[in-house]
């Protein structure tokens, strides 16, 4: 390539590359991405150091040995972390491992310049150009927009997940004890994406709440719901 064009090439790039930085930081905490596809509605999170995380509804039932390998598969895929990965049911149905997955992979590839908005029990998605993306329900159900309403979530995103091996009885050779997960995704100090037992979960402000089915009452997962919330940050204020 002539000297001319390449030193022509190279201006543009940093010109391109200095405006996209200049617009992220220019009052976007946040990118976001949101793609449905089949029965599972996927939201992709940004934050200003990288840190991504993805929040995936599926319409069909979702077994946490289903949802960890919906995971195992996207953290090959796209350089996720575990705890970065909330995939939760709202519906039965025989589960659709690759629809989650390509929803995952088209709410990633979506990413764009966003704000994010808390208010009334809602977290409300919005891209650059003010169109509403997606909204978060106070249960956790993505769907259709409303107008943004409360204040602005900022701040870096923080993830944690813990296993607790429910307690049990004698087994048989062919039956394994059954794991509970605790999970939490924190967007800045305001908001957690809460996933967990419903009899376990705790509920308020500033807490969107995807609730698994109820378990018998057992003191670790009490503390596992603690040791979340403190490694995200603690609960919103």
């Amino acid at each position: 390539m002539p000297k001319k064009s390449w030193t022509r090439l190279v201006g543009w790039l940093v010109i391109e590359l200095t405006c996209a930085l200049s617009a992220f930081a220019a009052g976007y905490s946040y990118k976001a991405g949101y793609a449905p596809y089949g029965d599972v509605k996927a939201l992709a999170v940004e934050d200003r150091r990288g840190h991504r995380a993805v929040i995936a509804m599926a319409g069909f039932d979702v077994p946490l040995s289903v949802a960890d390998s919906i995971a195992a598969q996207a953290i090959k895929d796209y350089k996720l972390e575990r705890a970065d990965l909330l995939i939760y049911s709202v519906a039965g149905g025989p589960p659709a491992p690759q629809d989650a997955l390509t929803a995952i992979g088209a709410a990633l590839g979506k990413l764009q310049s966003a704000y994010l908005m808390y208010g009334n029990g809602r977290l409300t998605v919005s891209g650059s150009d003010g169109h509403c993306l997606v909204a978060l329900s106070a249960t956790a159900s993505l769907g259709a927009c409303t107008i943004p309403a409360g204040d602005t979530v900022g701040g870096y995103m923080r993830s944690a997940l813990q296993m607790v091996d429910q307690e049990h009885g004698l087994l048989t050779r062919d039956q394994t004890p059954r794991s509970i997960a605790i999970q939490a995704i924190a967007l800045g100090g305001s908001l957690v994406i809460f996933s967990g037992p419903s009899n376990f979960a705790q509920t308020g402000k500033g807490i969107i709440l995807a609730a698994t089915p109820d378990v018998e009452g057992d003191t670790r997962l009490n503390q596992a719901v603690g040791e979340v919330f403190l490694r995200v940050g603690g609960r919103p204020r």
